[in-house]
């Protein structure tokens, strides 16, 4: 077993020097952790979730002098997003990993560290939210991150592509991203977390967008087994803008996302999921949907498939406030459970204030269908490849709808090679 460290994770990385920007941000940050721990299953919003694990884990001082130019990205290049790419490596940006040769005129697309006053949103996003730990040891000591601008009425055809590559053992890597679009402005975005070794990784996303701006966010988490990944994203969808977010994660031994949207007259948010977890994965999702003013529209697919003695968790939380009339929200979790010893708790909820909206929640919780399997079989599949096809066509329908073809294709493989379904070639 390991030994705990005789200071906190939170203590031990405080205790780095603090990096350079915003140093009022960074001290509200600082003064809000002192004495501080990770959270508890005391705790509501962490109940289920046990940070034990993460408890032992003692931040390396040695990562900082990483071979970047050793990590080797040619796979993981996206050719739609070739003249569109932002690497950063444990951390922090790598110039000559990246590309930003095809953006439009007027738009940004560039680390943070060379934006600060490009970056003065930085914060604000996220501030009717404090109090979470991570969210505020980011804060405190990110030293690089993302930032993405798009002027007013601009449509960058292309997708964009931010690859986070973290590579070592006890590496912490904390990258911060800040979106803003503004009035009529449209994008997409592949957030694209990769990684070797056991690490943490804690991101916090803050997204502002203007009226009638639109985003396509897909993100996407393949770290190591062993890694450890906690993600903030906080999102301010502004009048009949749009905002669609499809969060898919494979890797990591624990991995938390907490997803909040805040959305104005008019605006609408979709944020889908999918989790594929084997042996002792720990996947969880905290979302929140906020109506906050009239004729909101959200949609919410979370789909998880458990195998091994893994854990899903999923509580999404829906708020119609009284002023959001004409609201209309739906959210829908389903778990697809292989083994009798994998494990899924789903607590959707739904407050509202307002009497003219059309809601609804809902979770399902299943096995493979035998009446399905029997069909299959009856064709002339056998058992082990009906399982697989089933299985892999319980996620296909979320891959299907990923805009970027290479991404898509890439995607489909790495779940034929999970669900052990090789042999259906091009399914789906």
């Amino acid at each position: 077993m390991e030994a705990v460290a005789s200071c906190t994770l939170l203590e031990q990385a405080l205790a780095a020097p603090r990096p350079e920007g915003w140093p009022a941000l960074r001290a509200e940050a600082e003064a809000r952790l002192d004495g501080r721990d990770l959270p508890t299953t005391r705790q509501e919003d962490w109940k289920y979730l046990d940070l034990g694990p993460l408890r032992a884990f003692a931040p390396s001082s040695e990562f900082a002098n990483a071979n970047s130019e050793a990590v080797n990205i040619k796979e993981a290049i996206l050719p739609e997003a070739r003249g569109n790419r932002l690497v950063f490596v444990n951390g922090r940006y790598e110039a000559h990993h990246s590309c930003i040769s095809g953006l439009p005129a007027g738009v940004r697309f560039m680390p943070l560290r060379k934006a600060e006053d490009a970056a003065s949103k930085l914060g604000q996003i996220a501030a009717g939210f404090v109090g979470d730990a991570f969210q505020d040891l980011n804060t405190a000591r990110f030293e690089d991150g993302a930032l993405l601008f798009v002027p007013r009425n601009v449509k960058v055809e292309a997708p964009l592509h931010l690859l986070s590559i973290t590579k070592g053992e006890g590496l912490l890597a904390q990258p911060r991203l800040l979106l803003i679009l503004e009035r009529g402005a449209e994008a997409r975005l592949v957030e694209d977390h990769q990684g070797e070794g056991r690490s943490l990784v804690n991101t916090v996303v803050e997204i502002c967008l203007a009226e009638g701006a639109i985003l396509h966010h897909e993100r996407v988490q393949r770290e190591d087994a062993q890694a450890f990944h906690v993600s903030n994203l906080y999102a301010q969808v502004g009048r009949d803008a749009q905002y669609h977010s499809r969060t898919l994660t494979f890797g990591a031994r624990i991995s938390r996302q907490n997803p909040h949207v805040i959305l104005e007259h008019g605006a609408s948010a979709t944020l889908d999921g999918l989790a594929l977890l084997g042996a002792d994965q720990i996947a969880d999702t905290h979302s929140f949907m906020h109506h906050a003013k009239p004729q909101g529209t959200s949609r919410q697919l979370h789909k998880c498939i458990v195998d091994g003695t893994a854990r899903a968790i999923f509580n999404g939380r829906v708020l119609v406030d009284k002023h959001a009339q004409v609201t209309d929200g739906q959210q829908q979790v389903r778990t697809l459970l292989l083994s009798d010893h994998a494990r899924v708790d789903a607590k959707p909820q739904l407050e509202i204030h307002a009497d003219d909206v059309k809601c609804s929640h809902g979770a399902a919780i299943g096995q493979l269908d035998p009446e399905e399997l029997f069909y299959l079989r009856s064709r002339g599949m056998n058992e082990e490849l009906a399982r697989n096809l089933l299985t892999y066509g319980f996620a296909a329908d979320l891959l299907a709808h990923v805009p970027v073809t290479s991404l898509r294709r890439a995607l489909r493989q790495l779940v034929l090679a999970r669900t052990h379904g090789e042999g259906l070639g091009e399914l789906g």
